[in-house]
């Protein structure tokens, strides 16, 4: 009876479900030390724990003893794990937060219920797989030359004397090469990732979600090819260091976290507007 009791306590899941998200954005900042991959892990986890709490009063939380032992023996061999984790095994982290979830789940719902949290599973393989984006992105676009093109034109517009040779942005005193860490693409995958946040936790129209989207990709990449635009003057101003500084993690956190910014107010002030159509939205 008691073990019944307690299985069926929603102040307990929601502990447990707290308790594995903290643990979780522990380790990958502990494992991976990115603050901008740990905001967009908080984010996912937010999200998570949003839809959770609005759907809260319509989840069936009734298990079976299989799927409930099932459930304990997946977060107790994520929890054993944990404690040995090794440098490379960043992954994990993320697969660890599916996995995680899909205990919980299992010890909440059992496996009938499992169907209730497909929003928050779409949002955990989204989370899990940013290089598969990040694949089908560079698989049908060559961002590294879009990115040359752009950086080209803007140096163009603003009169300096400049030309491009594919990826090369060639300036009087120096030329940088734009390849696909350089490119913005790591900026796209992680607003796109946002954005798929926004789409999965709103109910908006499909023309609304491509603005989203859109958006998204129009900021990491115009925000990124500033970026670029200073890297090419520290080179042709024969500054090493500033270029190493820019080019390098730093420089790089920098600017995606003022796309992430940038990303947040237009989210902020563009749902704004649509709060009389958001408010009548169900619970």
């Amino acid at each position: 009876m008691e073990i019944k009791r307690l299985r069926n306590s929603k102040f307990w899941l929601w502990a447990i479900a707290i308790g594995l998200g903290l643990i979780n954005l522990d380790l990958s900042w502990k494992l991976v030390g990115n603050f901008d991959k740990l905001t967009i892990s908080s984010l996912f986890w937010a999200a998570i724990v949003y839809l959770l709490w609005q759907k809260r009063h319509t989840l069936n939380t009734e298990s079976d003893v299989f799927s409930s032992v099932f459930g304990f023996l997946i977060i107790t061999t994520i929890l054993f794990k944990s404690i040995s984790l090794f440098w490379f095994e960043s992954f994990y982290i993320k697969l660890s937060a599916l996995l995680s979830f899909l205990g919980l789940s299992l010890i909440a719902s059992g496996i009938k219920g499992l169907k209730q949290y497909k929003e928050e599973f779409i949002l955990l393989l989204i989370l899990l797989f940013p290089d598969l984006i990040e694949s089908l992105i560079s698989q049908n676009l060559n961002i590294s030359e879009l990115a040359a093109k752009f950086t080209n034109f803007i140096f163009w517009y603003l009169g300096f004397n400049v030309s491009r040779q594919g990826i090369d942005v060639i300036l009087p005193t120096g030329t940088i090469e734009i390849y696909d860490g350089c490119s913005g693409l790591g900026a796209i995958v992680t607003l796109l990732q946002l954005a798929l946040i926004v789409i999965v936790v709103l109910s908006l129209s499909i023309g609304k979600k491509v603005l989203v989207v859109i958006t998204a990709i129009t900021l990491a990449f115009t925000i990124n090819t500033f970026r670029l635009i200073l890297m090419a003057l520290l080179v042709a101003s024969h500054n090493r260091q500033g270029f190493e500084y820019w080019h390098g993690p730093p420089g790089t956190e920098i600017f995606s976290t003022i796309s992430i910014v940038a990303f947040g107010f237009f989210c902020y002030f563009y749902l704004q507007q649509k709060k009389p159509e958001l408010e009548n939205l169900p619970e």
